[in-house]
């Protein structure tokens, strides 16, 4: 079992924490012109959320990842390679870009090196896994989805749509196995800038922004995300320098092999 302390001492080596946004908890489609699910702004735009499921398949990048969490406070460098659905690996990276932990997981399995400690640890990928690690409370499908910026569960089911004044687009979808639901806001030139995953019960479980966008060639790609995890009192900022939407991604790259220093 991954030790959380390795990862609060790889962060006490790490540099102070930027500041990170805090949303609001408040759900807008309660105050929006409700849309039928046929009208066609509707349903251009759940054709287009869902061909972007389809076409976004795998991405690697490197990003200044920032993060404020009980216990665990950085904001540093990391690389990260990812590929639909549910495969993610992590490289985290010391004060002088060598590299101090990494994490890989198809979703399934997962191995973890520390730099400071011998050897591999693996297992079985249960929930939980990257918020023990990392605190990140997400799955590695959805971190998988929303760094896409693609999030539809295959599961769900489109239930509600709605207007702001702004302009701004609101899709509700609802997941039937556990009924939860995830809420997409776009604006007027249909970027999605904004999701909400609320449980059963209607509890905002997380929230994540999208700005930044820069054309790539399947369209334009949102380099920062800042993502609020309320219940858990944590936040977490990504900021990609670089990403390359699609390239191939052999089963090795998420099979782990001890670095050299």
């Amino acid at each position: 079992m991954i030790r959380p302390a390795v990862f609060v001492t790889v962060a006490l080596l790490l540099s102070g924490c930027a500041t990170l946004m805090t949303p609001s908890r408040s759900e807008p489609l309660d105050r929006a012109t409700r849309l039928a699910i046929e009208d066609p702004r509707v349903v251009s735009m759940a054709d287009a959320l869902a061909a972007t499921a389809v076409h976004r398949q795998s991405l690697v990048g490197e990003a200044r990842v920032s993060l404020e969490a009980p216990s665990l406070r950085f904001s540093r460098p990391q690389r990260v390679a990812l590929m639909r659905p549910a495969s993610l690996r992590v490289e985290i990276l010391g004060l002088f870009n060598q590299i101090a932990a990494i994490l890989t997981t198809d979703g399934t399995r997962y191995q973890f090196y520390d730099a400071g400690n011998p050897g591999i640890e693996e297992g079985e990928t249960g929930r939980g896994l990257l918020w023990q690690v990392a605190r990140v409370d997400l799955e590695p499908d959805e971190v998988v989805g929303l760094l896409l910026g693609a999030q539809v569960h295959p599961g769900s089911l489109l239930e509600a749509a709605g207007l702001l004044h702004d302009g701004t687009l609101l899709l509700a979808f609802r997941y039937a196995e556990d009924r939860s639901r995830r809420v997409f806001e776009f604006d007027v030139s249909g970027q999605l800038t904004r999701v909400r995953q609320r449980s059963a019960d209607d509890r905002l479980l997380w929230e994540a922004a999208y700005s930044d966008y820069r054309t790539r060639r399947q369209g334009a790609f949102a380099h920062q995300i800042d993502v609020d995890f309320p219940a858990r009192v944590a936040r977490t900022s990504i900021r990609f320098q670089t990403a390359e939407l699609n390239r191939d991604l052999p089963a090795s790259t998420f099979v782990l092999e001890k670095p050299s220093r």
